[in-house]
């Protein structure tokens, strides 16, 4: 092969293909022996053999290539890390929801994607940024939480918050008692 001929695999992005693995909605299932039920966004249903490195789509039987199916596979499986660098794309919420492994990335930390797919810090609990949960004795979340779909209060909301909002409702009292 001279400069000018390529390979019939090389014209095709490997990396888009890993973006369409993380991105486009996918459902894994599991069933027996290493084997995978993928449904993509169209509403086919491939199968994937994780041990093997087979799949039943077009693009792995006719081009031979690691198509985004086994990537997903490898994903939700935590086989494979979820590159740290997704230039913005939201990931799928689905990814790793049917199958028994944890997603993680690069950084060997889980993969933790909200609602909108996006991918959130290690550290972050995932409650929304004006969370104002005070009062776990209630059992009930703050407004914003309870919109993000959490259905009780944040147990991680710092003491001093805590407090801060404990002297707001004493004086709240105080003012309406007098």
């Amino acid at each position: 092969m001279n400069a000018y001929e390529s390979d019939t695999n090389e014209s095709i992005e490997l990396d888009g293909r890993t973006e369409r693995a993380l991105t486009e909605k996918m459902t894994v299932f599991q069933l027996d022996g290493g084997v995978y039920s993928v449904t993509s966004e169209s509403g086919t249903e491939y199968r994937v053999d994780g041990r093997a490195d087979r799949c039943t789509c077009p693009d792995y039987r006719y081009r031979g290539v690691r198509c985004k199916h086994l990537r997903r596979v490898a994903f939700a499986t935590g086989e494979e890390p979820v590159p740290a660098d997704l230039d913005g794309h939201p990931v799928d919420p689905l990814l790793g929801k049917h199958t028994d492994g944890q997603p993680y990335s690069t950084d060997e930390e889980p993969v933790v994607a909200t609602g909108g797919g996006e991918i959130i810090d290690k550290d972050d609990s995932g409650r929304p940024d004006e969370c104002q949960c005070w009062d776990a004795e209630l059992g009930l979340p703050c407004w914003p939480c309870y919109r993000e779909g959490f259905e009780e209060p944040n147990p991680d909301e710092p003491e001093s918050s805590l407090q801060a909002n404990e002297s707001h409702r004493d004086r709240a009292r105080q003012m309406t008692e007098t």
